[in-house]
């Protein structure tokens, strides 16, 4: 979610890698601690630009990449989570970056969580924000909220019904303002809020500018399991315990599966508190003593 105008979009970046490009951003400390960042489904590298004031005050380089089949970046061939982790490597080479911590956000933690897994010589932390985690048994997800619910449903029955949702095309334009009831008190302050919405519309047109076909591959993968139990380096989880998009008990267990891994739970807080609380994700991206 980029930043308002008075703070301008940082400058996207264009990596051309055979026949496909990667496009990318960075924000925060530009000779800061670096950190991948995986937005989420749909997303770009616009989404996590509410971050770029608390990382610059903590010295935290973020480098935020459209995922393949989002934004700019060129669709990919089909390697499960993967396909964002062989990006990531690429980029890292690039930057001329051997290690970094790996911050994956809603949607995005499965490929945090792949890249950790295939690449644990360059990935030396995890840290998960609101983070959907693959295979997460069905009732970890009591108290989701019914249409998030539905469009999981249908990504695995009509993908092209859920892409037309994703979309907001035909009878789905007013889809979110519909159920924006639905959803907890900290969400639906951002969610109604005109300055916020300033902020959150040019990263929402990124994530569709392909259309939403990888959003709805995204949504389809998680319900496949990937081996949290190999997963060497430390994860920390950040939660807000009033998620209605991915219920804190994703996260609670999660954290009973992954070998090292810690969980901050953020109380009352939604799935968009990265907007008005971006130091709690800040602080977990923290280096260890």
């Amino acid at each position: 979610m980029p930043e308002s105008r008075e703070r301008p979009l940082p400058p996207t970046r264009v990596l051309p890698v055979g026949r496909r490009e990667i496009a990318y951003c960075e924000i925060g400390d530009p000779e800061g601690a670096p950190v991948l960042a995986a937005h989420g489904s749909p997303g770009s590298r616009y989404q996590l630009m509410p971050l770029h004031e608390a990382a610059r005050a903590a010295g935290v380089r973020i480098i935020t990449p459209d995922r393949p089949g989002f934004g700019r970046t060129s669709v990919a061939g089909d390697r499960g989570f993967d396909t964002g982790g062989a990006d990531a490597v690429v980029l890292l080479d690039h930057l001329g970056i051997d290690r970094a911590a790996a911050l994956g956000f809603s949607g995005g933690a499965g490929y945090s969580l792949a890249s950790a897994l295939a690449h644990p010589d360059r990935i030396d932390r995890v840290v998960l924000a609101c983070g959907m985690v693959p295979g997460a048994p069905r009732e970890t997800l009591e108290g989701r909220i019914p249409i998030v619910s539905t469009l999981y449903l249908v990504t695995r029955f009509a993908p092209r019904l859920a892409a037309a949702m994703l979309e907001g095309r035909g009878p789905f334009a007013r889809t979110r303002a519909a159920n924006v009831d639905a959803w907890p008190a900290a969400d639906r302050a951002i969610m109604t809020d005109e300055k916020q919405q300033a902020m959150i519309a040019p990263d929402a047109a990124e994530g569709i500018r392909q259309g939403a076909r990888a959003a709805v591959d995204d949504l389809r993968r998680y319900s496949r399991r990937i081996p949290l139990g190999e997963v060497q380096q430390p994860v920390r989880l950040v939660h807000g315990t009033a998620d209605g998009n991915v219920p804190i008990g994703v996260a609670r267990w999660a954290v009973s599966q992954l070998p090292d891994a810690t969980l901050r739970e953020v109380q009352g807080q939604g799935h968009y508190f990265a907007v008005t609380r971006p130091e709690v994700i800040i602080d977990a991206l923290a280096i260890p003593d």
